[in-house]
């Protein structure tokens, strides 16, 4: 179960890995936003009801800071090069160099400041 939870707050994660067009998206990020909210819910209720392992559930308020950092380092890149960011995760060819920053920017920012956080 605590493996699963884990896998839930990594929900932007995934979004960002295989389906980021759904991230640029104002209604599908929308969506994606409300769910991060309800996840995040849910775990200030299971904290209060004292359900599971603390340090597990805290992995629930993951994706709403992924989301936060994603959506600061969207808006950045688009101000400054007028395009959407390209996902160089899983590409093997040359890609611009700022394509290649942001996506080390959302990992280190918006998968392990996260981590960070919600181990404090």
């Amino acid at each position: 179960m605590e493996f699963i939870l884990v896998l839930i707050g990594l929900s932007t994660v995934w979004l960002f890995m295989f389906k980021i067009e759904w991230l640029f998206n104002p209604k599908s990020f929308m969506v994606n936003i409300i769910y991060d909210i309800i996840l995040f819910i849910i775990s200030f209720l299971i904290f209060q009801y004292q359900i599971g392992n603390p340090k597990i559930i805290a992995a629930l308020r993951m994706p709403l800071l992924s989301s936060a950092v994603f959506f600061i380092l969207y808006w950045s890149f688009k101000k400054i090069y007028k395009r959407n960011p390209e996902n160089t995760f899983w590409t093997f060819v040359a890609k611009p160099v700022q394509d290649v920053i942001f996506t080390i920017l959302f990992w280190f920012l918006g998968v392990g400041l996260p981590f960070i956080l919600i181990k404090m």
